[in-house]
């Protein structure tokens, strides 16, 4: 089986992970592996992987990138090409006629815009809150896997030395881009000093914003803007908790390395966490009382709140792997393959 791997950005981020780590996946199970993508991630694949260089990230209907892209395709004339995100997708779909092999795609982001689905022999979702909505007659979901953690977790106490941090008070995280989606300043507005502290990781054009709404609210003890830290991963085991105020994911990264690190999670109700965490760690969306009686509750029996979550890190442990996502992949190649006969 020969598979091509498209995908159309060129920052950091799950995306980008799932795009390399499918790949090289799928390689050792002995799949012949095509990858077109931005030439900043060649250097990420097995030497197994074949990695064609394009860049994808401009305007998705750019006539010379549109027929650059369906000339590597048709030269390498594969039996699949999976395509990831939407953008990857609406470009494979307006060559769709131009090039041979079963089209699938993947969603990895709830986005309003559907149509280009519609030209898929197969969709993947990576949670099922990301297809809900969408009408297609092969509709699968694969979750995203992590690979094993093989870093060194800091200790609390490090922790609360490197942020400067009070290691008997609760440290709860949040992580992401400091963006109007992660909808941080609800965030913010739902905290209590009662609930200890919290450490926003990540960067992005609302720090300014956030860092005001954190003064205004005299939170400046309580709440710290870390930036971006490479290492977000090694502090899981350290902190008591992880919380998502989004407005919409669609299975985040940084969800399944809590559950496989088994960090309890508060999340408002979007794609993979509903579907993943128990009814009493769920808000609704842009509800900051609820979001902040839920911390009260959680914050306030940390024991309790971490033994809620137990059958949750049991299903992470054997599901959001690296390993169940490829097999799991080729699985949906083999079954689409199979229909067409």
């Amino acid at each position: 089986m020969k598979v091509i791997q498209v995908m159309a950005g060129d920052e950091e981020g799950g995306l980008e992970n799932h795009f390399v780590e499918l790949s090289n996946g799928l390689a050792k199970l002995g799949v012949d592996v095509v990858a077109i993508g931005h030439e900043k991630y060649a250097d990420r694949f097995d030497d197994v992987v074949q990695y064609h260089c394009l860049d994808l990230s401009k305007s998705r209907r750019n006539p010379l990138t549109l027929f650059k892209l369906a000339t590597v395709i048709r030269h390498e004339n594969a039996d699949i090409i999976h395509a990831q995100a939407n953008k990857a997708v609406a470009m494979l779909a307006s060559i769709s006629g131009l090039v041979d092999g079963l089209k699938i795609a993947t969603i990895h982001n709830q986005k309003r815009s559907r149509a280009m689905f519609n030209n898929m022999d197969a969709v993947i979702g990576v949670s099922k809150g990301v297809v809900a909505n969408l009408k297609h007659p092969k509709l699968h979901v694969v979750y995203n896997g992590m690979e094993p953690f093989h870093g060194e977790y800091l200790t609390r106490a490090d922790l609360a030395t490197n942020f400067n941090l009070d290691s008997s008070l609760p440290i709860s995280i949040a992580v992401g881009r400091l963006v109007p989606t992660k909808a941080f300043d609800n965030l913010i507005n739902a905290w209590n000093t009662d609930f200890g502290q919290l450490v926003i990781f990540g960067d992005g054009p609302e720090k300014e914003k956030l860092a005001d709404l954190i003064e205004q609210r005299n939170l400046e003890g309580r709440i710290k803007l870390a930036g971006f830290y490479q290492g977000v991963r090694s502090v899981l085991k350290a902190v008591d908790l992880l919380v998502f105020s989004s407005h919409r994911e669609g299975y985040s990264y940084a969800l399944a390395e809590a559950l496989l690190a088994q960090l309890p999670v508060v999340s408002t109700r979007v794609a993979g966490a509903e579907e993943t965490l128990p009814e009493p760690h769920l808000v609704p969306v842009n509800n900051i009382l609820e979001l902040s009686n839920t911390l009260k509750v959680c914050l306030s029996d940390l024991q309790q709140t971490k033994q809620r979550m137990e059958s949750v890190f049991t299903w992470a442990q054997k599901t959001l792997t690296v390993a169940n996502m490829v097999s799991q992949t080729h699985q949906v190649y083999l079954q689409t393959i199979e229909d067409t006969k």
